[in-house]
């Protein structure tokens, strides 16, 4: 449970929401071979949530989730112009997020994609009422976000907030069989002072495509499902959802409503073990900071390679050559880089958040996590503005949809020069804090660890010997992952004071793993127990697991089953502490 908490852990906290469900027919975004019909009828409720955290003399951060495909230039620069003039707030400190579900009404960033229908695409405008709609329903939502954001200053209140990290396991790269995905499940728990919960905040790596384009009725995907499920079972509580980087992710299995529902099951169940999991308190508001880099495309059409492209090509190529000589020929030059906004926020030394706009591929989490590591990061995408797809070094040399025609769609003229992973992952070093880039160890070695001065004895995982066929150790969690039942740790302690001393385990483990034996100590004595459960192999608890006496001198101390008869997956160990009685 939700623990309470003194007054230096509180933050001045706001939670509110609003509705942007459309008020009239209107066009749907996400799928190309939709039906040119608007859709008439809504499955959800579509919502704007905002968090406000901080007082007004704490430069507070404001975080806002939207129910849409994608973000226009239209709304973004409205919504953030217009916090800016009622509560004189930097851009840097407004983060603006869509769930990119596919049952959402175009916006205007892929308005394209409405025109463009294979060999039978037309030049023409939308019909004058569907453009009007689509036009209406961006200042609708302009006008719904800046109420809820004031709805949510005015809600402020001094809360407990903490982050841990869960798992969920639907996400499926669509692009390589058995590719990569990122499964992490990071939250922020919002509570009172007493231990009621207010509010999550949570990210997952996937897209909101579990319906298809046959579907032609407003949705929030499995998005909306898991909102809806988190706060039917907490009452006055109120769920609010990112995406990660799933840019080349959709859900598994999809197509039906009922694996809609199963995902957004899923994501609620992680969320009631991580509202019991031992989680990391955030005692300030972030320092928030932004900048903008310019990403080059790969090349610049000629005039000449447009026409051509515009009289043969019968794909969506050939569409965007037309509206770019049109374009050209009324003096608008094709842009040769992207403007594009990257943004970090940073609590205190517990957690990064990195947001970064658009469609951004799995490459660029497992990047950011490798470099600065899995345990502080939390990485969101389709933030601020969705400009196109994000491809990476790897995704752009391999081509396909996401690295190239997708570009076309987004009314871009080639795919993204290679450099513009490195370009971004640079710009996110130039943001972070230095106290979030320590030296982190690439892999572990057995050396011989003395006590700090206070006497406590830390066994970090990146000091012990690793023994057996399955244990690794993982630089991006400073732990040791696949830990079975055949494995073991070691360590040698150079102890200067003997006697007793209480031990404590820092560990994760998924509860389905959880329970087996675990014995520690050494030849003259030893710790028994059983792994309890974490909440998912992604968030590390830290209990004390017992008492253990040391020798003076060298004292080597081995971490391993205490039952040959049980087989799998113990736990990941990040280390022990040993502290003197």
């Amino acid at each position: 449970m939700a623990q309470k908490s003194t007054d230096q852990n509180l933050i001045q906290v706001g939670i509110a929401m609003g509705d942007i469900t459309p008020s009239t027919p209107i066009r749907l975004g996400g799928y190309g071979a939709r039906s040119k019909a608007e859709a008439t009828t809504a499955m959800h409720t579509l919502e704007t949530k905002v968090l406000v955290l901080g007082a007004d003399h704490e430069k507070p951060a404001v975080f806002i989730t939207l129910d849409l495909v994608g973000l226009s230039d239209y709304m973004t620069t409205n919504i953030v112009e217009g916090i800016r003039k009622s509560r004189n707030i930097d851009p840097a400190q407004i983060a603006i997020s869509a769930s990119h579900t596919h049952g959402a009404p175009e916006v205007g960033n892929i308005i394209n994609i409405l025109q463009y229908r294979g060999e039978t695409f037309s030049d023409s405008l939308l019909s004058q009422e569907q453009l009007n709609h689509i036009a209406k329903y961006n200042d609708q939502i302009i006008a719904t976000v800046l109420e809820t954001v004031e709805q949510a200053f005015e809600d402020r209140q001094p809360s407990i907030v903490a982050w841990g990290q869960g798992q969920a396991g639907f996400a499926k790269n669509r692009r390589t069989e058995g590719g990569p995905v990122d499964p992490a499940l990071p939250m922020m728990r919002i509570t009172s002072p007493e231990g009621g919960l207010r509010g999550v905040l949570l990210n997952y790596a996937c897209h909101g495509t579990t319906l298809t384009g046959a579907v032609n009725e407003i949705h929030g995907d499995w998005i909306s499902e898991a909102k809806s499920i988190i706060e039917t079972r907490h009452p006055g509580a109120l769920a609010m959802i990112a995406i990660g980087c799933g840019g080349d992710a959709n859900p598994n299995p999809r197509g039906t409503i009922q694996d809609m529902k199963t995902h957004g099951i899923e994501i609620a169940d992680q969320v009631d073990r991580l509202l019991n999991a031992q989680l990391d308190t955030l005692t300030s508001v972030p320092e928030c900071k932004m900048k903008r880099i310019d990403l080059p495309f790969s090349e610049i059409p000629t005039v000449e390679a447009l026409i051509v492209a515009a009289n043969k090509d019968q794909t969506i190529k050939g569409y965007y050559s037309r509206l770019a000589l049109d374009r050209i020929m009324r003096g608008n030059p094709i842009p040769e880089t992207l403007s594009y906004p990257i943004q970090v926020w940073a609590f205190d030394d517990e957690m990064a958040m990195v947001n970064l706009a658009g469609e951004v591929v799995v490459d660029y989490s497992i990047r950011l996590k490798n470099e600065w590591g899995a345990e502080m990061l939390w990485v969101n995408g389709y933030m601020n503005e969705v400009p196109c797809y994000i491809a990476s070094e790897r995704v752009i040399e391999e081509g396909g949809y996401e690295a190239e025609s997708s570009m076309y769609y987004y009314d871009k003229p080639s795919p993204f020069s290679t450099e513009v992973e490195d370009l971004i992952v640079n710009a996110v070093d130039d943001l972070l804090p230095a106290r979030f880039k320590e030296n982190r160890p690439e892999t572990n070695r057995l050396r011989s660890v003395s006590p700090e001065q206070d006497g406590a004895i830390y066994l970090h995982a990146s000091e012990a010997e690793s023994i057996g066929p399955n244990i690794k150790y993982m630089p991006e969690w400073k732990a040791f992952g696949w830990f079975n039942t055949e494995d073991a740790a070691k360590w040698e302690v150079n102890v200067k004071k003997p006697g007793k001393y209480n031990v404590y385990l820092e560990w994760s483990v998924d509860d389905a793993r959880s329970g087996k034996t675990f014995e520690f100590g050494n030849k003259s004595d030893r710790i028994t127990g059983k792994i309890g459960k974490s909440g998912s192999w992604f968030t590390f608890r830290k209990e004390l697991i017992g008492t253990i006496s040391l020798r003076p001198g060298v004292n080597q101390l081995v971490f391993k089953s205490g039952d040959i008869q049980e087989k799998g997956a113990m736990l990941d160990l990040r280390e022990l502490v040993l502290v003197p009685e």
